[in-house]
Formats: structure tokens, sequence, C-alpha cells
């Protein structure tokens, strides 16, 4: 407000009959009162009637328009939000009156309804969840029993709104993150729509359903929340209906927490403190007009949810991903639409796989990495050592590798048939499987990365720490033994060679006319051999008997005893990384069984085997 807008105000707020009185009520000198007196008098803006100065309607409407002016800026938490949001609060205590759990953990299609929030959210790169738990929280209890979902009660969820459940959280959480309602269901691109708004702070609306509970939302000029209201007749116009999913910054929610501490009105929902701190502060509203989502709030709502809606969602998101692939593979291929013929998704936990066949009848497999896999990946080595493997035929050929990315588009295998743990033992790929390791581990391929478990356990520890994950009861108490395992193997002599890494069954593909290929090198690097023939025959899930087969084909001047020990050795050493690795995908969220455990207890029980065979330190 500048000085002519300031004396405006102080005429309309109180009585000036002086130069003097205007000077002390403004802070200004006698000499500048008595000019900006005159240059508003000479306006129009002002006039001085009975010894006293009023505005003028000139003078009322300028100041009017200054004011309104001043109601459009906002402070922006610019600045202040990080890079990538990682955690997401879901609030779920509210008292249920119609069903016999909490909305939560309704199913639909076999699922819960808030695993299936959590699952579209991960797939976003969303890795901690805190869920605010009140009604019926045993059942949320066991629901999550085993899995590093962090539970916080609202104790006082009977008698509370929103906001004191969101208020649980504050110890815990001190980063930005994505507000969730757990009584509804909706589509992975609402929760992208909100991620990826610009602006640190942003609400999800959509066109008003107009259902009896929706919260109808104004928002100013610039897109920024205005007034939000369950009254229709409070509204001058209405852009859209509140949804529960928000991205909240550090500190939009410090500044919630610090208008809250007053609160005298326990059902204060979190809403509307935003609509509060809103008046000052930058909060946009992002309208997804396209939304196909419902509520869980009755038994009709839950059935249209569970019959409509949520067939609905599988499909657009189905089509979604296809469609992705299709505007993903054209940019790669430099090639239109209607020269792809066929594109159908054929699987993949961490990357999302898409079989391609265009019209002149060539086929290709394009691979789109899954969220935040670039953290755990180089792909800068994994482009190089896939590329070297390729030239040598390894792997199919490469024809688009965008680093940054992580898109990959490989020639398809003809007939392609993946192993599998059954197939893995069947004689002729014990084989072929033999053959193709053996080639790699002798062959001259200049690798990019060096893979060391120990190195790579060490690595999962800090972020087990700083995810506060949940160790397993025997993981730090078998750590010297594994280490013992390290100095063992220096003891026999390490070899350094060309290795893939990662040989599960599922990343050994054979052709149609038999060849096999090694796919997938995300984490290929050079390592010790029998590195390779552990993960094989452990993840194969080998007998005894088959083993010795395998090793018969891979060592055929016969296998040495320091072959066989490095073995066990690499065996117990994958049981204790993976259970590590279990550790962190559960601390992210997910449901991973009782995999993780079962993979440290044949370590455990491998340990004692070692002993008996090596002896004890």
């Amino acid at each position: 407000m500048d000085k002519f807008d300031k004396v405006l105000y102080i005429i309309n707020q109180r009585e000036v009959k002086s130069q003097r009185d205007l000077a002390a009520s403004a802070g200004i000198s006698v000499g500048q009162a008595n000019s900006i007196l005159k240059e508003l008098e000479a306006a129009g803006c002002i006039e001085k009637k009975q010894g006293c100065y009023y505005l003028k309607k000139k003078g009322r409407k300028a100041l009017e328009e200054k004011l309104r002016q001043n109601l459009e800026q906002r402070i922006s938490f610019d600045g202040e939000s990080q890079k990538r949001l990682r955690t997401a609060v879901i609030l779920a205590a509210g008292e249920e009156k119609n069903f016999e759990c909490p909305s939560g953990l309704l199913t639909l299609d076999g699922e819960a309804a808030v695993d299936i929030l959590i699952r579209k959210m991960m797939n976003l790169g969303i890795e901690q969840f805190y869920i605010v738990t009140g009604y019926e929280k045993e059942r949320y209890e066991e629901h999550f029993r085993g899995r590093n979902v962090h539970l916080v009660e609202n104790p006082r969820y009977k008698w509370t709104g929103t906001m004191a459940s969101l208020a649980q959280v504050r110890p815990y959480v001190k980063e930005d993150f994505l507000l969730v309602e757990c009584n509804q269901i909706l589509e992975e691109g609402a929760f992208e729509k909100v991620i990826y708004a610009p602006g640190p702070d942003s609400l999800l609306l959509v066109n008003p359903s107009g259902s009896a509970d929706c919260a109808y939302v104004e928002m100013d000029k610039h897109g920024n929340i205005f007034r939000i209201s369950k009254d229709i007749r409070q509204m001058n116009k209405i852009d859209g209906e509140l949804v529960g999913v928000s991205k909240i910054s550090r500190a939009l929610f410090d500044k919630m927490m610090e208008y809250y501490q007053d609160n005298e009105n326990p059902f204060l929902n979190y809403e509307y403190v935003i609509e509060n701190i809103g008046r000052l502060y930058k909060i946009q509203g992002v309208i997804a007009d396209d939304l196909v989502w419902g509520l869980l709030e009755d038994e009709a709502m839950y059935a249209k949810a569970e019959n409509l809606i949520y067939p609905r969602i599988k499909i657009r998101e189905k089509l979604a991903k296809e469609n992705n692939a299709r505007a993903t593979l054209k940019e790669c291929l430099q090639i239109e639409e209607k020269d792809i013929e066929k594109l159908r998704i054929i699987g993949g936990m961490t990357n999302m796989n898409f079989y391609v066949r265009t019209c002149s009848k060539k086929e290709y497999i394009l691979r789109m990495p899954g969220a935040a896999t670039e953290e755990m990946i180089s792909r800068s080595k994994e482009q190089f050592n896939t590329l070297q493997a390729s030239l040598e035929g390894f792997h199919p050929q490469i024809l688009y590798f965008n680093v940054k990315s992580g898109v990959k588009v490989t020639e398809y295998i003809k007939g392609a048939q993946t192993l599998n743990g059954k197939t893995a033992r069947l004689e002729t790929n014990m084989k072929r499987t033999a053959s193709i390791l053996k080639r790699l581990h002798q062959s001259e391929i200049q690798m990019q990365g060096e893979f060391d478990v120990w190195k790579e356990y060490e690595s999962y520890a800090e972020t087990i720490k700083n995810m506060n994950g949940r160790w397993y009861q025997e993981s730090r108490n078998i750590e010297p033994f594994f280490y013992r395992l390290r100095d063992d193997l220096e003891a026999l002599g390490r070899v350094r060679k060309p290795c893939h890494n990662d040989l599960v069954p599922e990343n050994l593909v054979k052709e149609e006319t038999g060849r096999m290929y090694l796919i997938d090198w995300e984490y290929s690097g050079f390592n010790d051999p029998m590195w390779d023939v552990a993960a094989h025959l452990l993840e194969g899930e080998f007998s005894k008997d088959e083993e010795e087969l395998f090793l018969s084909y891979y060592f055929e001047n016969g296998i040495t005893d320091i072959q066989k020990q490095k073995i066990e050795i690499f065996k117990m050493c994958q049981d204790i990384l993976w259970s590590a690795w279990t550790i962190i995908k559960e601390a992210k969220g997910e449901d991973l069984g009782t995999y993780g455990k079962d993979r440290l207890a044949r370590a455990v029980k491998g340990e004692k085997e070692y002993e008996k065979r090596y002896g004890k330190r």
C-alpha cells in the first residue's frame, strides 16, 4: 500500500481534522501530510466538510480497488518444497455407521480399498505411509501386521474432526506429503495430477457431483483456493468439488498446526484450516474434469464402486498405460500411430513391459521403468553393460535406450519362452543355461561397475535406518557370520569376471530355436562367477541331485572344493542381502508376505550347516 492509499485508508477509518492529525496517524511529517492531502483533493478523491476530511466516491472506489488487489495477492511457499514426494498420510480414523468394518478395509475385486490406494501411490514413487486410525483400529493393526506401514492413533476420533486426526502425525512427518482420505476409490491419475501439479501445495477438485455431503470450492482468478463450503448458498461461483487428495508442503503443514494450536472447536476439518491459510498463501486448486472416482460411505455407494466404478477404473488405467506406451514407442522409434498393429502389457514387477508388433510384422519389447527405480539402479551402467552383452549375443538387439528415463526397446525374442523355477530345472535347459553362463564368465566383456554383496548390504542397511525400517529378529544376530563369510571368501580368493548378478529364472529367455538369452542387466557388473551359479541354483530351487547335474554341465572338468565353498557362501549372502531388500520394500508399504523372513531363516539354517563343515570362529 503506497502513501496515497494509506492516507485514504486512515481518512476512511478515523476522524482526521488537520495535517497534524494525519501526520501522527500515518507516521509522516506534517509537510508530507499537507502535500498528499492537496494532491488527493485536486484528484477529487477527498473533500473537507465541517472541519474533517472525508472520502469522495472516487476515493472510496480507489481504496476499494486497492484492497481488492491486496486480497488477490498471496505469499508463496515456493522454494521450500522438496523435489520428489515420498510420503503419504492416509486419514482412516472416522467411525463407520453403515459398515461392520472400516471403509478402508472394504474389498474391491478381492483387495482392500486402502491397499488399492497404497498400490497406486507406490506406482508414483510414494514410499512411506502413515495411516491415522481410530474406529476399529485393531482391524488395521491386524491387516498391516508385518508391513512397515506406520499406524498412528487418534484416540478421540469419536469427538473430533479430520484436523485432529491429521495433527496426530505432527511428530513423525518431517517433509512434504500427500494427504489422502481413506473412504474413496479413484484412478491413479488423480494422485499423478496432484503430485505433478506446479507449486508446493494443491487440492484435487472434480466437477460437482451433487452428492449431499460434497464440499464446493471457489477459486480466485489465479487458480488459488478462495472459499470451501458445503453450503452452496455461500458460493458466488462453483469451480469444483473437493476430493480427498491433497499435496501438502511441510511449510503449509506447519502453518496449519500453528493455526490449530488455539483450536476450541474439536470438530474442525482440515480443509477449512487450509481455506483460512489460503487467504494469505498460494494453495492451488487442481481440476481433474474427467476423473473416475467414488466414495465408500454407505452400502449403495459401495455397491456402485464395486460393480461400476472400480471395473471402469481398471479398464481406463490399462488403456492409459497402453496409450502412454504407444506415445513412448512413437517417440523412440519415430513411427506413426497407424504403424502399431498390436500392443499388450506382458507384466513386470519393478518395470512395465509391453509386447509390440508393427504393421510390417516387426516385433519389439518396450520396457518402461517403475517409479523411483533410478535411485536403486545406474541406468548409464545398465545401458553400457546391456549394449556390450547385446554385441556379444547374450542379449537381444537394443534399438533404443534412454539413460535418463530408463526406457528401452529391444527386439522381441522369437517364440520366447521365459523360464521359471520348474523349467529351469529341466535338463535340456540346464545345459543351455550352463553354456551361456560359462560363456559370459569366460568372456572379455568390459563392464562398468562392481557388485560387492557386503557393500550392497551396507547400502541397504543405511536405507533401512533412514526409513525407520524394522529389522527382523535374526537380522542383526547373523551379521557377524555374514562378515565372517567375507573373510572366508578373501582367503579362498575372489575372481573378477563379467557377471549378470540377478539370475532369477525369469531373466533367462529361450528362443524358438533353443537359443538362450539373458535379459535385465540392471545389476550387472564384475563379480565372482560363483555368485551367478549360486543365484541360479537358489532362485530355481534346485534339489541336491539337480544341483549336481547342473554343476556337471557348468564344470566340465569337475568342481573344486574352493568353488563348492564359494557357492555355499554366496547362497547365504544372497539370502541375507535379499532379506534386507525385503525390509526396504516393506518400509515402503509393500506386502511381500513371509518372503524376507523365509530367506533369513534359510540363511540361519545354512550358518549351522556351514559351521559344521568349515568350523566355527
